[in-house]
């Protein structure tokens, strides 16, 4: 089993190697392929350039001999004659030009042919027997040399076949335009010209809807046949003789019409797929032990619109040799997989031990991790790793859900910005304590979060050291101590505050005060401490019961609390005696306006209850502006309470008044 697998990954693996090496000759292979092409297209280019551009000049020559003095009266003449006399200068035209067309004619020129500026043929040299026939619908290359009055060259359909064509504007000498001469050249002459003149064959292809808009049926089928390789292309009958006349084994870069049958046949689908596009293309070829390019180079008309193309076929030996290197260097490669696969066999036979022991080890390893991965994330306290820039660099769920925030957010981020603690950028710092050699710290941190939650963590901080024994940075145990916090601080509320009233009960008030007092002694103000006590508190127990007794201490705390201000302190002293801290500003009458406030709030909670239940206290007010201390002031205010406590009952004694009045 064990070799089965390895037999199929070695296979992989070379076919691995395989693809990688098709690819890479094969790109290696298109890039200098394409750039050949391109070279080869260029200098055909230039070729054909070449030969088109030696035509021009003579065409220039022969224009040059044809615009004489003598001429250009006929065709002046021509333009404004009637009928027969323009039949007459017509004659005379063709006579005065026919040793130059002769002379044209022996160098392979076709045609001259003379136009009146609204595209009316004139005279054609080459079958003076048409004339006046209106050519503005049919030669685009007429009407523009007319309108531009700019000589226009290129290939060019007339209306019986095609040619090469440069047609040249008419004017006299004081600028008269009269017309247009054009002189034509067939392709085949071309053609021949090249194919003599440079290696390879040459075709010339017509596109055959653009023909078949220029000619007739008959001169369409004289003219023209049908090629092997594309049915919406046709080839001129001339450009056939210059081939045939070309086609022997002596000439350079022949090739014969059997293998151009072959490469026809074999291209056939690429050019059906290229011809429609007029584009440049370059197709190469492999026949037996021959390299072949064929070119296309498109043809277009002197309007600009596609006519045809250009097919160039060449023998290539550098396509061969080019063949014979790739395939020399996949072999190199191949070979050299082979010699890879088997020495790593080799070395995979003499490792397979180790790897297994390794395995193993791993596999235990992992095994580790995953179970401190457990304990680490199922830990009932929060945990995070900080490193020694202050980075946090592992957390477990806990601390996530402790700060509320996700775990991957909190890998990366400095510690303070997540959860910072009282000595965070100080000397006392947990990273900076333990740099300096502390191995255990432990330290309270309050953390509000964005909802407004505060929680409040007992942290303790220890080193971290990696396997090889070096510090690396610190690790932090969390435990949320808020719950236990709360509760302290709940039983501290409770051993200063009285039950019943809400008010502080006798230590919370002589703390607070004492703090108070401490605070008017640095400042300038005056201090009242008021004793208050229920004069009727026992008739209301015994009469009315304990619950009206209650009430009528909750009551006076709230008139001692919504009397004074909140800065004030206010508490039950025990029973029913209550005091007050007040602090103010200096008046001489300050005493008297808070027994006022006092007096005038008590008859107002009096006024609502029945007379049996309204309350009368006896107030005691000692005045100080902070030289006494609170105990000095608590007794002067309890005699002063006392006071006015047996004023009253003397007063009810004498009046015999009922209880719950204030005396």
């Amino acid at each position: 089993m064990k070799q089965t697998k390895n037999l199929l990954r070695y296979l992989l693996f070379f076919a691995v190697i395989q693809i990688i090496t098709l690819s890479t000759l094969y790109l290696f292979k298109k890039q200098e392929l394409d750039s050949f092409m391109t070279e080869r297209q260029t200098e055909i280019k230039g070729q054909y350039t070449l030969i088109s551009h030696a035509y021009q000049q003579r065409m220039k020559m022969a224009y040059e001999r044809l615009s004489t003095p003598e001429v250009l009266t006929l065709m002046e003449q021509a333009s404004v004659a009637n009928k027969e006399e323009r039949s007459r200068l017509r004659q005379e035209l063709y006579s005065t030009i026919l040793p130059l067309y002769q002379h044209l004619l022996k160098n392979h020129f076709q045609q001259i042919h003379f136009h009146f500026t609204d595209g009316t043929s004139f005279l054609r040299m080459h079958q003076p027997q048409l004339f006046d026939d209106q050519l503005a619908g049919s030669r685009p290359s007429v009407m523009l040399v007319n309108s531009a009055k700019k000589p226009v060259v290129g290939y060019d359909m007339g209306r019986h076949w095609q040619a090469y064509r440069s047609l040249f504007p008419l004017s006299t000498a004081a600028g008269h335009h009269l017309g247009s001469v054009e002189i034509g050249l067939p392709f085949s002459t071309l053609l021949n010209d090249l194919m003599n003149s440079f290696p390879g064959e040459y075709r010339f292809i017509v596109g055959k809807q653009m023909a078949a808009a220029h000619l007739d049926a008959a001169d369409l089928r004289d003219h023209f046949t049908a090629t092997s390789f594309a049915e919406a292309f046709l080839s001129e009958a001339a450009d056939q003789k210059a081939i045939e006349a070309h086609s022997h084994p002596g000439n350079q870069g022949h090739i014969s019409e059997g293998q151009l049958d072959q490469i026809n046949q074999a291209i056939q689908k690429s050019l059906a797929k290229h011809l429609p596009a007029y584009q440049t293309v370059s197709l190469p070829l492999f026949l037996a032990d021959k390299a072949f390019l064929v070119h296309l180079l498109p043809i277009h008309d002197i309007s600009g619109e596609p006519a045809g193309y250009l097919m160039a076929y060449e023998q290539s030996p550098t396509l061969m040799a080019m063949k014979g290197r790739y395939t020399v260097g996949y072999l190199l490669v191949t070979a050299f997989s082979f010699l890879l696969i088997a020495m790593h066999s080799l070395y995979t036979t003499k490792l397979l031990n180790r790897l297994h022991l390794q395995q193993k080890l791993q596999q235990e390893l992992n095994e580790s991790h995953a179970e401190l991965d457990q304990i680490f994330n199922t830990a009932a306290d929060g945990m995070r790793l900080v490193n020694l820039d202050g980075v946090i660099k592992n957390a477990n769920k806990t601390f996530a859900s402790l700060v509320h925030l996700p775990l991957e957010q909190l890998i990366g981020q400095k510690c303070h910005e997540v959860f910072s603690g009282p000595n965070c950028h100080t000397e006392n710092c947990p990273l900076r304590l333990i740099l300096k050699g502390a191995e255990h710290i432990e330290d309270e941190s309050k953390r509000v979060s964005s909802d407004g939650t505060t929680s409040i963590c007992l942290v303790t901080a220890v080193p971290f050291y990696n396997c090889s024994g070096e510090l690396t940075g610190i690790i932090e145990d969390f435990r949320d101590i808020t719950d236990r916090k709360r509760l302290e601080q709940q039983f501290q509320s409770l051993s200063i505050t009285d039950e019943l009233t809400g008010l502080c009960n006798r230590r919370g008030f002589m703390n607070l005060a004492q703090h108070q007092l401490g605070y008017v002694k640095r400042g300038s103000g005056e201090v009242f401490v008021i004793f208050a006590d229920l004069d009727n508190m026992k008739w209301i127990n015994d009469t009315l019961g304990h619950e009206a007794g209650d009430k009528a201490l909750i009551l006076t705390a709230r008139l001692l609390r919504t009397t004074v201000r909140d800065t004030d302190v206010v508490g039950r002293m025990g029973g029913d005696e209550f005091a007050v801290l007040l602090t103010s500003a200096s008046s001489s009458n300050s005493e008297a306006i808070v027994l006022a406030r006092l007096e005038h709030e008590l008859a107002e909670i009096n006024k609502v209850l029945p007379p049996e239940q309204q309350i009368a206290i006896s107030f005691g007010v000692a005045h100080d502006r902070g030289g006494a201390s609170l105990e000095e002031l608590l007794v002067l205010a309890d005699a002063k309470m006392y006071a006015v406590k047996s004023r009253k009952k003397a007063a009810a004694a004498s009046k015999s008044t009922e209880p719950g009045v204030v005396g």
